[in-house]
């Protein structure tokens, strides 16, 4: 029997490429038999699918080579590019990493990212509270005046931050 790691990090039999960093360091395990059979195991956070449906985690389930196997929905494991050599159990087999490129998206599955007016106008509401109440109570130096303007302020600064980060 040979067992096959898959995943991003480097000292995995099968090294997937992948930026979005979704396809876990340590993803999957492949299991081959002397017979020939295999096994996978999902050692993921975000999943291993076989012909779209995701496998529950650490239970081996079989797969063959007539199968699409996904690693986090993303990358898709290429038979092709996955040899296993006859003589399994020889120690003298060196077996070198395959690395696997991701599919790029088609324009169409492209995901655009969300508008961040909302955002944004929620920022500038809470800068606007905290300003109204500056003006309305005057700065008190307590524990309670100081949370009164700062909060919403601080709040709605935080939000424009994170809102001008998205585009």
């Amino acid at each position: 029997m040979k067992t096959y790691k898959i995943g991003r990090n480097p000292d995995n039999d099968i090294v997937i490429q992948d930026n979005t960093r979704l396809v876990s360091r340590y993803h999957a395990v492949l299991k081959v038999q002397d017979n020939g059979t295999m096994t996978i195991c999902d050692t993921s956070t975000n999943g291993t699918y076989i012909n779209r449906e995701k496998i529950n985690s650490n239970i081996e389930v079989s797969v063959t080579k007539n199968d699409s196997v996904y690693f986090a929905k993303q990358v898709q494991l290429d038979w092709n590019k996955f040899q296993i050599p006859q003589n399994i159990n020889s120690a003298a087999t060196k077996y070198n990493p395959i690395y696997v490129e991701p599919e790029k998206p088609k324009p169409n599955e492209i995901k655009k990212p969300k508008s961040n007016t909302t955002t944004k106008t929620i920022g500038w509401l809470l800068i606007l509270v905290g300003v109204i109440t500056i003006f309305n109570t005057g700065i008190s130096w307590t524990f309670e005046g100081v949370c009164a303007v700062s909060v919403p302020f601080i709040g709605g600064v935080i939000l424009l931050v994170k809102a001008a980060n998205n585009e």
